[in-house]
Protein backbone atom coordinates (compact mmCIF):
# COMPACT_ATOMS: atom_id res chain seq x y z
CA UNK A 1 0.00 0.00 0.00
CA UNK A 2 1.32 3.45 -0.94
CA UNK A 3 2.10 5.71 1.98
CA UNK A 4 0.30 9.05 2.26
CA UNK A 5 2.55 12.04 1.52
CA UNK A 6 3.23 14.74 4.09
CA UNK A 7 4.90 17.96 2.93
CA UNK A 8 6.58 19.93 5.70
CA UNK A 9 6.91 23.63 4.86
CA UNK A 10 9.24 25.69 7.07
CA UNK A 11 12.34 27.87 6.80
CA UNK A 12 15.38 28.52 8.97
CA UNK A 13 18.20 31.03 8.71
CA UNK A 14 20.71 33.03 10.79
CA UNK A 15 18.13 35.84 10.85
CA UNK A 16 15.00 33.98 11.98
CA UNK A 17 16.81 31.15 13.74
CA UNK A 18 16.26 27.41 13.40
CA UNK A 19 13.26 26.90 15.68
CA UNK A 20 10.64 26.39 12.94
CA UNK A 21 12.99 24.17 10.95
CA UNK A 22 14.00 21.96 13.88
CA UNK A 23 10.55 21.35 15.30
CA UNK A 24 8.99 20.47 11.94
CA UNK A 25 11.90 18.13 11.28
CA UNK A 26 11.30 16.56 14.70
CA UNK A 27 7.70 15.90 13.66
CA UNK A 28 8.84 14.44 10.34
CA UNK A 29 11.18 12.07 12.17
CA UNK A 30 8.27 10.81 14.30
CA UNK A 31 6.24 10.07 11.17
CA UNK A 32 8.74 8.99 8.51
CA UNK A 33 8.27 5.24 8.95
CA UNK A 34 4.54 5.58 8.36
CA UNK A 35 4.32 8.34 5.72
CA UNK A 36 6.25 9.60 2.70
CA UNK A 37 7.85 12.76 4.10
CA UNK A 38 8.93 15.69 1.91
CA UNK A 39 10.56 18.85 3.25
CA UNK A 40 10.02 22.10 1.32
CA UNK A 41 12.19 25.07 2.26
CA UNK A 42 14.09 28.11 0.99
CA UNK A 43 17.84 28.74 1.02
CA UNK A 44 18.78 25.58 2.96
CA UNK A 45 22.27 25.62 4.45
CA UNK A 46 24.54 22.59 4.27
CA UNK A 47 23.55 21.85 7.87
CA UNK A 48 19.84 21.91 6.97
CA UNK A 49 20.32 19.76 3.88
CA UNK A 50 22.20 17.17 5.93
CA UNK A 51 19.51 17.11 8.64
CA UNK A 52 16.69 16.85 6.09
CA UNK A 53 18.39 13.94 4.31
CA UNK A 54 18.62 12.04 7.60
CA UNK A 55 14.86 12.21 8.11
CA UNK A 56 12.88 12.91 4.94
CA UNK A 57 12.47 10.98 1.71
CA UNK A 58 12.64 14.06 -0.53
CA UNK A 59 13.56 17.76 -0.40
CA UNK A 60 12.04 20.62 -2.39
CA UNK A 61 14.08 23.82 -2.74
CA UNK A 62 11.70 26.75 -3.14
CA UNK A 63 12.40 30.14 -4.76
CA UNK A 64 14.22 32.64 -2.57
CA UNK A 65 11.82 35.50 -3.30
CA UNK A 66 8.11 35.85 -2.53
CA UNK A 67 7.18 33.71 -5.51
CA UNK A 68 7.72 30.76 -3.14
CA UNK A 69 4.12 31.13 -1.93
CA UNK A 70 2.53 30.49 -5.33
CA UNK A 71 5.19 28.01 -6.40
CA UNK A 72 4.49 25.82 -3.39
CA UNK A 73 0.75 25.89 -4.09
CA UNK A 74 1.43 24.82 -7.68
CA UNK A 75 3.13 21.64 -6.42
CA UNK A 76 0.09 20.41 -4.50
CA UNK A 77 -2.18 17.78 -6.02
CA UNK A 78 -4.74 17.71 -3.20
CA UNK A 79 -3.76 14.30 -1.85
CA UNK A 80 -1.09 15.58 0.54
CA UNK A 81 -1.10 16.45 4.20
CA UNK A 82 0.62 19.85 4.48
CA UNK A 83 2.39 21.02 7.65
CA UNK A 84 3.04 24.78 7.84
CA UNK A 85 5.33 26.44 10.37
CA UNK A 86 6.05 30.16 10.11
CA UNK A 87 4.42 33.48 10.89
CA UNK A 88 3.89 34.54 7.27
CA UNK A 89 1.45 31.72 6.45
CA UNK A 90 -1.73 33.72 7.03
CA UNK A 91 -5.39 32.68 6.96
CA UNK A 92 -5.74 33.35 3.22
CA UNK A 93 -2.79 31.05 2.51
CA UNK A 94 -4.36 28.35 4.66
CA UNK A 95 -7.56 28.70 2.60
CA UNK A 96 -5.54 28.33 -0.61
CA UNK A 97 -4.05 25.03 0.59
CA UNK A 98 -7.41 23.72 1.78
CA UNK A 99 -8.96 24.70 -1.56
CA UNK A 100 -6.51 22.31 -3.24
CA UNK A 101 -8.09 19.48 -1.26
CA UNK A 102 -5.15 18.96 1.10
CA UNK A 103 -5.35 18.25 4.80
CA UNK A 104 -3.61 21.04 6.71
CA UNK A 105 -1.66 21.13 9.99
CA UNK A 106 -0.32 24.43 11.37
CA UNK A 107 2.36 24.70 14.04
CA UNK A 108 1.79 27.81 16.16
CA UNK A 109 3.41 29.74 18.98
CA UNK A 110 1.81 33.19 18.67
CA UNK A 111 -1.88 32.44 17.74
CA UNK A 112 -1.99 35.82 16.01
CA UNK A 113 -4.25 34.73 13.14
CA UNK A 114 -7.43 32.78 12.49
CA UNK A 115 -6.88 29.10 11.74
CA UNK A 116 -8.87 27.08 9.21
CA UNK A 117 -6.45 24.13 9.42
CA UNK A 118 -7.58 20.64 10.33
CA UNK A 119 -5.08 20.58 13.21
CA UNK A 120 -3.18 23.29 15.11
CA UNK A 121 -0.16 22.34 17.24
CA UNK A 122 1.16 24.51 20.07
CA UNK A 123 3.44 22.65 22.47
CA UNK A 124 3.49 25.33 25.16
CA UNK A 125 2.01 24.04 28.41
CA UNK A 126 -1.25 25.55 29.66
CA UNK A 127 -2.63 26.94 26.38
CA UNK A 128 -6.36 26.35 25.84
CA UNK A 129 -8.90 26.83 23.05
CA UNK A 130 -9.86 30.24 24.43
CA UNK A 131 -6.48 31.64 23.31
CA UNK A 132 -7.14 30.79 19.65
CA UNK A 133 -9.33 31.94 16.79
CA UNK A 134 -10.16 28.72 14.94
CA UNK A 135 -12.85 27.18 12.76
CA UNK A 136 -15.21 24.92 14.67
CA UNK A 137 -13.75 21.83 13.01
CA UNK A 138 -10.13 22.64 13.85
CA UNK A 139 -8.50 20.32 16.40
CA UNK A 140 -6.00 21.82 18.88
CA UNK A 141 -3.05 19.77 20.13
CA UNK A 142 -1.39 21.64 22.99
CA UNK A 143 1.04 21.05 25.81
CA UNK A 144 3.98 18.72 26.37
CA UNK A 145 1.92 15.67 25.38
CA UNK A 146 2.57 16.97 21.87
CA UNK A 147 6.10 18.30 22.36
CA UNK A 148 7.97 18.62 19.07
CA UNK A 149 11.31 17.29 20.23
CA UNK A 150 13.91 15.25 18.40
CA UNK A 151 14.44 11.53 18.99
CA UNK A 152 17.88 12.13 20.53
CA UNK A 153 16.04 13.77 23.43
CA UNK A 154 12.93 11.59 23.48
CA UNK A 155 14.98 8.39 23.63
CA UNK A 156 17.72 9.60 25.94
CA UNK A 157 17.73 8.03 29.38
CA UNK A 158 19.55 9.80 32.16
CA UNK A 159 22.66 7.88 33.13
CA UNK A 160 24.44 9.01 36.31
CA UNK A 161 27.97 10.07 35.45
CA UNK A 162 30.68 12.41 36.57
CA UNK A 163 29.84 15.57 34.67
CA UNK A 164 32.47 17.43 32.67
CA UNK A 165 30.80 20.83 32.88
CA UNK A 166 29.31 22.97 35.61
CA UNK A 167 26.92 24.61 33.21
CA UNK A 168 25.74 24.54 29.60
CA UNK A 169 24.71 27.82 27.94
CA UNK A 170 22.70 27.70 24.70
CA UNK A 171 20.61 30.55 23.28
CA UNK A 172 19.51 28.95 20.00
CA UNK A 173 20.25 29.55 16.35
CA UNK A 174 19.93 33.32 16.01
CA UNK A 175 20.58 35.12 19.35
CA UNK A 176 20.01 38.53 17.68
CA UNK A 177 20.52 40.48 20.91
CA UNK A 178 23.85 38.87 21.78
CA UNK A 179 22.43 37.33 24.97
CA UNK A 180 25.13 34.64 25.02
CA UNK A 181 27.89 37.19 25.52
CA UNK A 182 25.92 39.01 28.23
CA UNK A 183 25.48 35.75 30.13
CA UNK A 184 29.18 34.91 29.71
CA UNK A 185 30.06 38.31 31.19
CA UNK A 186 27.83 37.65 34.21
CA UNK A 187 29.15 34.11 34.74
CA UNK A 188 32.72 35.38 34.76
CA UNK A 189 31.93 36.93 38.14
CA UNK A 190 31.06 33.51 39.64
CA UNK A 191 33.39 30.71 40.77
CA UNK A 192 32.83 27.27 39.19
CA UNK A 193 34.70 24.04 39.86
CA UNK A 194 34.36 22.83 36.25
CA UNK A 195 34.32 24.55 32.83
CA UNK A 196 31.19 26.09 31.32
CA UNK A 197 30.06 24.77 27.93
CA UNK A 198 28.79 27.44 25.52
CA UNK A 199 26.93 26.32 22.39
CA UNK A 200 27.02 28.91 19.62
CA UNK A 201 24.17 29.28 17.15
CA UNK A 202 24.50 29.51 13.39
CA UNK A 203 24.48 33.32 13.65
CA UNK A 204 27.00 33.46 16.46
CA UNK A 205 28.37 36.79 17.58
CA UNK A 206 32.06 36.96 18.37
CA UNK A 207 32.67 35.45 21.77
CA UNK A 208 34.64 37.47 24.32
CA UNK A 209 38.37 37.21 23.70
CA UNK A 210 39.53 37.07 27.29
CA UNK A 211 37.59 34.35 29.03
CA UNK A 212 40.45 32.17 30.26
CA UNK A 213 39.94 28.46 30.82
CA UNK A 214 36.48 28.81 32.33
CA UNK A 215 34.59 28.43 29.03
CA UNK A 216 34.51 25.82 26.28
CA UNK A 217 32.88 26.90 23.01
CA UNK A 218 31.03 24.55 20.63
CA UNK A 219 29.85 25.29 17.09
CA UNK A 220 27.40 23.53 14.75
CA UNK A 221 26.42 20.73 17.11
CA UNK A 222 23.85 18.20 15.96
CA UNK A 223 21.03 16.87 18.14
CA UNK A 224 23.04 13.91 19.44
CA UNK A 225 25.92 16.17 20.46
CA UNK A 226 23.62 18.66 22.19
CA UNK A 227 21.86 15.86 24.04
CA UNK A 228 25.20 14.44 25.17
CA UNK A 229 26.36 17.87 26.33
CA UNK A 230 23.20 18.20 28.42
CA UNK A 231 23.94 14.84 30.02
CA UNK A 232 27.47 15.99 30.85
CA UNK A 233 26.42 19.26 32.53
CA UNK A 234 25.30 19.93 36.09
CA UNK A 235 22.72 22.45 34.88
CA UNK A 236 21.83 24.59 31.89
CA UNK A 237 20.99 28.19 31.03
CA UNK A 238 18.42 28.08 28.24
CA UNK A 239 15.76 30.21 26.54
CA UNK A 240 12.10 29.25 26.71
CA UNK A 241 12.07 27.58 23.30
CA UNK A 242 12.04 24.00 22.05
CA UNK A 243 15.52 23.47 23.50
CA UNK A 244 14.05 23.99 26.99
CA UNK A 245 11.47 21.25 26.38
CA UNK A 246 14.25 19.00 25.08
CA UNK A 247 16.19 19.71 28.29
CA UNK A 248 13.16 18.60 30.31
CA UNK A 249 13.09 15.37 28.32
CA UNK A 250 16.67 14.51 29.35
CA UNK A 251 16.00 15.76 32.93
CA UNK A 252 18.50 18.64 32.88
CA UNK A 253 18.01 21.18 35.69
CA UNK A 254 18.20 24.63 34.11
CA UNK A 255 17.76 28.37 34.52
CA UNK A 256 15.15 29.56 32.02
CA UNK A 257 14.55 33.00 30.56
CA UNK A 258 13.32 34.67 27.40
CA UNK A 259 14.41 37.43 25.03
CA UNK A 260 11.76 37.49 22.28
CA UNK A 261 7.96 37.52 22.41
CA UNK A 262 7.42 34.05 20.95
CA UNK A 263 9.24 32.53 23.95
CA UNK A 264 6.88 34.00 26.55
CA UNK A 265 4.20 31.30 26.44
CA UNK A 266 6.63 28.42 26.80
CA UNK A 267 8.24 30.42 29.62
CA UNK A 268 4.88 30.78 31.41
CA UNK A 269 4.25 27.04 31.14
CA UNK A 270 7.70 26.15 32.47
CA UNK A 271 7.29 28.59 35.35
CA UNK A 272 3.80 27.35 36.21
CA UNK A 273 4.90 23.72 36.32
CA UNK A 274 8.19 24.62 38.12
CA UNK A 275 10.32 22.76 35.58
CA UNK A 276 13.23 25.21 35.85
CA UNK A 277 14.37 28.23 37.83
CA UNK A 278 12.76 31.08 35.89
CA UNK A 279 14.85 34.23 35.81
CA UNK A 280 12.71 36.44 33.54
CA UNK A 281 13.93 38.48 30.58
CA UNK A 282 17.59 37.66 29.96
CA UNK A 283 18.39 41.08 28.56
CA UNK A 284 17.69 42.82 31.87
CA UNK A 285 19.14 40.36 34.39
CA UNK A 286 21.71 41.89 36.75
CA UNK A 287 24.92 40.12 37.81
CA UNK A 288 23.69 39.86 41.40
CA UNK A 289 20.59 37.96 40.24
CA UNK A 290 22.76 35.50 38.31
CA UNK A 291 24.82 34.85 41.44
CA UNK A 292 21.69 34.04 43.43
CA UNK A 293 20.20 31.76 40.77
CA UNK A 294 23.45 29.87 40.16
CA UNK A 295 23.85 29.29 43.89
CA UNK A 296 20.32 27.92 44.10
CA UNK A 297 20.48 25.61 41.07
CA UNK A 298 23.87 24.26 42.14
CA UNK A 299 22.24 22.66 45.18
CA UNK A 300 21.51 18.93 44.89
CA UNK A 301 18.06 19.38 46.45
CA UNK A 302 17.02 21.95 43.82
CA UNK A 303 18.24 19.74 40.99
CA UNK A 304 16.36 16.74 42.37
CA UNK A 305 13.10 18.72 42.65
CA UNK A 306 13.38 20.02 39.08
CA UNK A 307 14.10 16.56 37.64
CA UNK A 308 11.06 15.09 39.39
CA UNK A 309 8.83 17.86 38.04
CA UNK A 310 10.19 17.35 34.52
CA UNK A 311 9.60 13.61 34.68
CA UNK A 312 6.01 14.16 35.78
CA UNK A 313 5.00 16.32 32.80
CA UNK A 314 7.00 14.79 29.93
CA UNK A 315 6.28 11.12 29.25
CA UNK A 316 8.03 10.87 25.84
CA UNK A 317 5.01 9.18 24.19
CA UNK A 318 4.36 12.09 21.81
CA UNK A 319 5.55 10.11 18.80
CA UNK A 320 2.77 7.54 19.16
CA UNK A 321 0.20 10.30 19.62
CA UNK A 322 1.26 12.03 16.41
CA UNK A 323 1.23 8.81 14.40
CA UNK A 324 -2.38 8.23 15.49
CA UNK A 325 -3.42 11.82 14.66
CA UNK A 326 -1.87 11.75 11.18
CA UNK A 327 -3.41 8.37 10.39
CA UNK A 328 -6.78 9.89 11.28
CA UNK A 329 -6.06 12.75 8.84
CA UNK A 330 -5.31 10.17 6.15
CA UNK A 331 -8.76 8.63 6.30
Amino acid sequence: MNKRTIIFRADGSPTIGMGHFIRTLALAEMLNKHFHCIYATRRPTSYQINEIEKVCHERIDLPKDDSHFEYFLSLLTGNEIVVLDNYYFDTDYQHSIKAKGCKLVCIDDMHDKHYVADVVINHAEGIGHEAFSMDSGTKLLSGYKYALIRKEFREQNQIPCKNKYSCMVMMGGADPLGITNKIIHSLQQIEFDKPIAVVNGIAKKNNPVQVGDKFRFFDKLNAKEISQLMMESDFGILPASTVAIEACAVRLPFICGYFVDNQKEIYKGIKKRQLALCIGEFNYTEDSVWVSFVQQISQAKTQRILRLAQKEVLDKEMSNRYIKIFYQLSC
